[in-house]
């Protein structure tokens, strides 16, 4: 092997192709980007409100955004936030990639 020669910078540079190419291959494929499920409109305290769920039932996210409306009780294990009036956006909740929201109609 007296004939193979690499440079410092080309051996560092041939090393991280490698290892580019090998995590390319062993990486699992991310799944597509989908947006929230629409899971229609809910009526509150006289107020209208689209649902919307991400990685959730839309009966599960529309009882807990019915719950949360009325009662500002948020379900277990959830991190809601509200949101002021100068948005449609009333409130997010999120659990991991759990998420619901309502938005003023």
């Amino acid at each position: 092997m007296q004939g193979l020669h690499i440079s410092r910078g080309g051996g560092a540079a041939l090393a991280l192709a490698v290892a580019v190419a090998m995590l390319a291959v062993l990486a699992p494929h991310s799944p597509a980007i989908v947006p929230p499920s629409d899971c229609g409109t809910l009526t509150a305290k006289a107020e209208r409100y689209t649902i919307k769920a991400d990685q959730l039932r839309c009966a599960s996210a529309k009882a807990h955004a019915r719950r949360y409306l009325l009662t500002r009780r948020r379900p277990t294990g959830y991190k809601c936030r509200d949101f002021g009036a100068e948005t449609k956006l009333k409130f997010r909740c999120s659990r991991g990639i759990k998420v619901f929201f309502a938005i003023r109609r």
